[in-house]
C-alpha cells in the first residue's frame, strides 16, 4: 500500500489563494472546478488542494472557522533549492514571510541535522515550513 497525503485547506477568497500557491510558490494548477470554487495545484510532486468557502460544495468543517486559519499545525515542505525559493517569495510577497530563512539544528537519533528553513504565512493563515538539510 502506498500512502500520500494530500491536505485540502479552505480559502476564504479561491482565487487570492490560488494566485499566492501559484505566483508566489510557483505551484501549478493540475485541474479545477469552479463553480465548486476548487482546485487542485501541485509542485514537484507535492499536491494541495484548495477549497473556497462560498463554493457549492460540501464542507468538512468540525467547528466555527477564523481567521487565520490552520492554527496549531504547520506543513513541512522539503525542497532542493532553498535560496531561490526565498528569493522568489522575497520578491513577490516579503509581508507572507513568517520566519525569515535560518540554520536550524535538529537532534535525528545519534546525528544531528542542519537545516535551512523558513515559514511563510498563506492568505488564510496556513503556516508553511520550507526546509533543506545542509550536508
Amino acid at each position: 500500500m502506498t500512502l500520500r497525503v494530500v491536505p485540502e485547506l479552505y480559502c476564504l477568497d479561491i482565487e487570492v489563494s490560488k494566485s499566492f500557491f501559484v505566483e508566489v510558490l510557483g505551484f501549478s494548477v493540475k485541474y479545477e472546478r469552479p463553480e465548486e470554487a476548487f482546485a487542485y495545484l501541485t509542485l514537484d510532486g507535492v499536491d494541495v488542494m484548495l477549497e473556497g468557502l462560498n463554493g457549492d460544495s460540501r464542507k468538512w468543517i468540525t467547528d466555527k472557522l477564523e481567521v487565520p486559519f490552520g492554527r496549531g499545525v504547520n506543513f513541512q515542505w522539503d525542497v532542493s533549492d532553498i535560496d531561490t525559493l526565498y528569493q522568489q517569495v522575497s520578491d513577490q510577497s516579503k509581508a507572507s514571510i513568517y520566519l525569515t530563512l535560518e540554520s536550524k539544528s535538529y537532534s535525528c537519533d545519534d546525528r544531528v541535522v542542519i537545516q535551512k528553513q523558513f515559514i511563510v504565512q498563506t492568505p488564510d493563515g496556513y503556516l508553511f515550513r520550507f526546509c533543506q538539510d545542509r550536508h
